[in-house]
Formats: structure tokens, C-alpha cells, sequence
């Protein structure tokens, strides 16, 4: 049986919807570092909170959800796309496969290929 939520916490960075991977191109709106951002992950919603407020997705946004790449050594991302906005969160996770595993076993469906 599913736990009825998973909270992880991390940083949060709001980037363009569609940049792909960490380096060229890429350009940070907005971002705070580990421990100022939260996820809260639940059947009916996910939702990242931080500083600057919350971005919840649900199953009826077009939400896309994909592994982010990988910065060496600190962290992996999962990026949140909501279909019609131009921005996008990235949620940096020490363990970003747990977030994954806990993002399916909820039935969100997840891309674990980058992007």
C-alpha cells in the first residue's frame, strides 16, 4: 500500500519550460538552495514550495515530469512542466531517484531520461 504523501526537501530553481540540461542555454529565474524548498508529492497533486510560493501541478495541468541532469557531486533534479506555461521548476534532490520511485508509485507518470 502507498503511503498517502511523500515530503522531500531540497532547492528549487525556476528555469525556462524548455531548457534540457544543466550548461548552455541555461538560465535560472529564480532559485533557492537546500533546505528552502519543499515537495510534497500525493495521488491527487505535487506540489514545490519555497520562498516564492507554491507550484502545484495536478493530473489535469499536462503536467510533464523528467529527470534534470546531474551536477557532480551535489545533486540530481526533477523538472516540472505545467503544458502552457513558460516556466518550468527544477526540484534538486540529493536522492533524485527516490523522488522519481515515489513519483510512480503514485502513478504520476515520469520520463527518467533528462530533459
Amino acid at each position: 500500500m502507498v503511503d498517502m504523501e511523500f515530503i522531500a526537501r531540497g532547492g528549487v530553481a525556476y528555469v525556462d519550460a524548455g531548457v534540457r540540461s544543466w550548461g548552455s542555454g541555461f538560465k535560472v529565474h529564480r532559485s533557492v538552495t537546500w533546505p528552502f524548498a519543499r515537495l510534497r508529492v500525493g495521488a491527487i497533486h505535487v506540489t514545490v514550495s519555497s520562498l516564492f510560493g507554491e507550484f502545484r501541478v495536478t493530473r489535469t495541468n499536462g503536467v510533464r515530469i523528467s529527470r534534470f541532469g546531474r551536477i557532480p557531486v551535489l545533486a540530481d533534479g526533477v523538472k516540472f512542466v505545467r503544458d502552457g506555461q513558460d516556466e518550468a521548476v527544477i526540484f534538486w534532490a540529493v536522492r533524485a531517484g527516490r523522488v522519481l520511485d515515489e513519483l510512480e508509485r503514485r502513478g504520476w507518470p515520469v520520463s527518467r531520461r533528462a530533459g
